[in-house]
């Protein structure tokens, strides 16, 4: 029988969350390994006197989070990947020692979990729109009107957008959306002037550099979120891009009163707002509040994707936009031509018309929650971090609330050498700006499987928990990554 622990029948977890807990701690602690079989659901629940349904759902939750596999011919086993392969740092490392390669857990954000993309569904839609001839040319280069109409169904079932497909136009991705857009609007000077918030999506400011554009940084606080009283002071900005449902990192957001605000002074400066709605399919137990350009759709340019739901690989997105602005934007969508396959288009309509992006959704929904509880759990005992960012995504962020700023070049350095691969928060402000923010680390917990998450968080609690109570740590002198990988 495994050690699963005590099972509390007045706790307010119910009992088989509770033995999956203990069943998952056993593995992960090595007191079962990979290939040991487990007892039956009916052999456990008379030993620890549950109910068998009680067990069964235990093991399925082991059997999505793979730390347990069925066997062919029958019976269950512990998986043989259910433990992350960390390398573990030796006190005097032996000379003669082969050098092997670390293996890698990328834990940089904007990587979602894939598992579960390609399934009867996908392949149907894939299909059946491989099947229609491709034309000789592109049509509408607003996008495949089927795939604009799936898209304006959509948005009105999850954000609550009354809009039809001619408001709709196709994008390959986010960048593509924010280029496309930011192309269409006419500078009022000598040059386009955008707001952009510090800290804030670092491929923004780059994009804009392309573009010969001027980033104006607008301080973002991880308690109060966007700094209205440095906006109100603007009057000369053509646009501004903010992430009001979940800021980018920080996962601060804008309350009703603030986004009220915002547009009010967007309208009396007459400037536009580019509003990046990237991860608001994941708001963990938040009520959502309604997209900035539900209320003024006239000046908010709203920019989507399918990028966290199912992959940026993919590279394909929306934008949003009425009126003039969408006259402008479709004329630059025009001159650059459609960047978007017609048969991913096809595929993408069917998919998600027929509900498969919404089981999809609510499916990762349900596996982000559980492993952001993980995650509550693995830093709920660690006085010298604070874990924030965690109310809405993909991502967190761990602050080292009293360390020095060299801490965060030191841990991100010493995580790399043990082949975890986090970034800097650092990396996220505008350069030769004062931000005042602690040090600390962002990375994504979406793509790696359960088991090899924990690990790898395991070990950023004691690497982090370490430099913030000041301790050295060895092998801090690789060079900081670049966190912009969305």
């Amino acid at each position: 029988m495994i050690d699963v622990g005590i099972l509390d029948r007045n706790a307010p977890a119910p009992l088989h969350e509770q033995l999956a807990h203990g069943i998952r701690t056993a593995v992960l602690a090595g007191r079962v390994r990979g290939g040991d079989a487990v007892p039956s659901s009916r052999a456990l629940a008379a030993d620890l006197g549950l109910a068998r349904g009680t067990v069964v759902a235990a093991y399925e939750i082991l059997a999505g989070e793979g730390y347990l596999v069925t066997r062919p011919g029958g019976g269950t086993a512990v998986a043989e990947v259910a433990r992350a392969q960390l390398p573990s740092r030796p006190a005097i490392p032996a000379l003669s020692a082969p050098q092997r390669p670390v293996p890698v857990v990328d834990l940089r954000p904007g990587r979602p979990g894939t598992a579960g993309v390609v399934d009867a569904a996908w392949r149907s839609a894939w299909r059946r729109a491989s099947t229609v001839d491709v034309g000789a040319d592109v049509g509408d280069v607003r996008g495949d009107p089927a795939l604009r109409a799936a898209i304006a169904g959509h948005l009105g079932r999850t954000r609550g957008l009354d809009i039809g497909p001619d408001d709709v136009i196709v994008t390959a991705g986010t960048s593509d959306a924010m280029l496309l857009t930011l192309l269409a609007l006419p500078p009022r000077g000598g040059r386009l002037r955008v707001g952009v918030e510090n800290p804030g999506y670092p491929r923004v400011r780059r994009l804009l550099a392309r573009l010969g554009a001027q980033a104006v940084p607008i301080t973002v606080r991880p308690a109060t979120g966007l700094d209205l009283d440095v906006v109100e002071d603007l009057d000369d900005l053509d646009a501004v891009i903010v992430t009001p449902h979940h800021h980018y990192p920080l996962g601060s957001r804008l309350d009703a009163a603030a986004r009220s605000r915002l547009l009010l002074w967007a309208e009396r400066t007459a400037t536009v707002v580019i509003e990046d709605d990237y991860d608001s399919e994941f708001p963990h137990g938040r009520v959502p509040l309604p997209p900035l350009h539900l209320l003024a759709p006239a000046g908010v340019v709203l920019i989507g994707s399918v990028s966290k739901v199912l992959s940026p690989a993919l590279r394909c997105g929306w934008i949003v936009a009425t009126g003039t602005l969408r006259a402008r934007i479709v004329d630059a969508r025009a001159d650059l031509d459609a960047p978007v396959s017609s048969t991913l288009q096809r595929a993408l309509a069917l998919y998600v018309a027929e509900g498969a992006l919404a089981r999809h959704t609510a499916r990762r929904r349900r596996d982000y929650r559980h492993r952001r509880r993980l995650l509550l759990e693995a830093f709920s005992a660690v006085d010298d971090l604070t874990l924030t960012a965690t109310d809405g995504g993909l991502h967190a962020v761990v602050l080292l609330e009293h360390a020095e700023p060299a801490a965060e070049d030191e841990v991100v350095a010493a995580l790399a050498a043990d082949g975890i691969m986090v970034a800097p928060l650092s990396g996220y402000t505008v350069p030769r700006t004062v931000v005042d923010l602690p040090p600390g680390v962002v990375f994504g917990y979406a793509e790696p499987t359960i088991p090899v998450l924990m690990d790898a968080v395991a070990r950023i609690v004691t690497v982090a928990g370490a430099r913030a109570r000041r301790h050295p740590l060895p092998g801090a002198s690789a060079a900081p990554l670049d966190p912009d990988t969305v």
